[in-house]
């Protein structure tokens, strides 16, 4: 049964596409008022306009979640649209390279932690006050499995991956007394706009014969689960649809 979220007000990072759009829908579907927030201004406001087609209410915003200032003012605009900010789904991230760490670009490393670690960083430092004064707030980060499982290659996204990973865990500790869980989602693989050279939806990918290529609607399933439990539910947890151990 999905879980009534009206009077919630949720901030979406990365919501343009794929996970992000996925979960952006499903949150208002449930009942909340949904900031869509990514770098791309059209994706947002196409999401935000799908969402109230729908009956529901959103606002887009673009921002880049790197940049300490941009996130600041996003989730200010979040508040005073909507009067508060219960959900925060930090979404935005990806690999942008994936060779071996010999031949990786220092540049290419430093945006990529950025991107992937330093981002939530930003979005949970801006956003904790206002939970904290409300006595109540979610932070949920779509991590990965190469945070948790070591491969060759791709040593920049799953070391920023990794960082989120115990991130979650420490801030989960420092905030839980003000009524603020914040745990982890990995997805597994997902079929979406960046990962379809990679794989298609319902085959079983190279990477494990247990595994099975979802739809991001899979992933808002859970995501929507955990923005509706209750003050003092799961904290600290890393919560996995991956079909495989971590």
């Amino acid at each position: 049964m999905t879980p009534s979220l009206e009077g919630l007000t949720c901030l979406v990072t990365g919501g343009g596409r794929g996970i992000g759009r996925a979960g952006a829908l499903s949150l208002a579907r449930a009942g909340a008022a949904v900031a869509v927030a990514a770098r791309t201004a059209d994706q947002v406001e196409s999401v935000a306009r799908a969402i109230r087609n729908e009956g529901g209410r959103a606002i887009a915003i673009s921002a880049d979640v790197t940049v300490a200032d941009q996130v600041a003012a996003m989730v200010a605009r979040t508040v005073d649209e909507f009067g508060g900010l219960h959900v925060l789904l930090c979404n935005a991230g990806g690999g942008l390279t994936s060779g071996r760490l010999v031949d990786s670009a220092p540049d290419d490393w430093e945006r990529t932690i950025a991107l992937n670690l330093t981002s939530v960083f930003h979005c949970a430092q801006a956003a904790l006050p206002q939970m904290a004064a409300q006595g109540m707030g979610k932070i949920i980060v779509i991590g990965s499995g190469t945070g948790h499982v070591a491969g060759a290659g791709g040593s920049a996204y799953a070391a920023a991956k990794a960082g989120v990973a115990h991130l979650v865990r420490v801030l989960a500790k420092e905030v839980w007394r003000h009524g603020v869980d914040v745990n982890e989602i990995v997805p597994g693989p997902v079929a979406t706009d960046l990962t379809r050279d990679d794989f298609r939806l319902g085959e079983v990918p190279a990477l494990s014969k247990t595994e099975r290529v979802k739809h991001p609607d899979e992933v808002a399933e859970l995501i929507v689960w955990l923005a509706g439990r209750p003050v003092e539910g799961p904290t600290g947890q890393t919560f996995s649809l991956a079909r495989r151990p971590l």
